[in-house]
């Protein structure tokens, strides 16, 4: 039978590694209510609904939006990852972007914050953050390229996202 670990690699070497550039980095991780979700990337648009298929095993489908022109689904797992302190609930899965590449498998996570993000930028001001999304609508995020993956950070987690979504009829961001 195959599992989740078959289907998006091995997950728990892919956080050890990220809570581990996350701490080096001078993060406090008492700083994050949630590590809302972990993210798997994929390389083509065929291989995006190859894996959202198999998710389906794992996981309930919470939603498909359209963002920045291609889909990305969010999945809730029937079974959380935990991971240390960490218990993980959701697998977003997005499709590439037309003109950008990336490797297949797990690419970031994703924590919520327990302060507003003004004043998480102004305690960490001296990282070079990604702020493109720090003004983005519902859930504003900021992100930080890491050694190997990455890390975001925002207000809400995803299901709250897809939920507040849903109700306001929201298909594309």
């Amino acid at each position: 039978m195959v599992s989740l670990k078959d289907t998006i690699g091995d997950y728990q070497v892919f956080l050890n590694e990220v809570l581990d550039q996350v701490t080096e980095e001078g993060f406090d991780l008492a700083d994050f209510v949630q590590l809302d979700h972990i993210c798997y990337r994929t390389v083509s648009l065929e291989n995006y609904y190859v894996k959202k298929n198999e998710l389906t095993t794992f996981a309930e489908l919470l939603g498909e939006t359209i963002v920045s022109e291609r889909p990305i689904s969010a999945f809730r797992l029937h079974d959380p990852i935990i991971h240390d302190r960490w218990r993980i609930d959701t697998i977003e899965l997005p499709a590439p972007k037309v003109g950008s590449e990336y490797p297949e498998g797990l690419e970031h996570v994703e924590f919520v914050l327990y302060d507003n993000i003004k004043t998480f930028l102004s305690r960490y001001s001296h990282k070079q953050f990604d702020l493109k999304a720090a003004d983005r609508g519902i859930n504003p995020e900021v992100g930080l390229s890491l050694e190997k993956h990455s890390v975001k950070f925002h207000l809400l987690n995803l299901p709250t996202v897809i939920y507040l979504e849903h109700k306001l009829g929201i298909t594309e961001v």
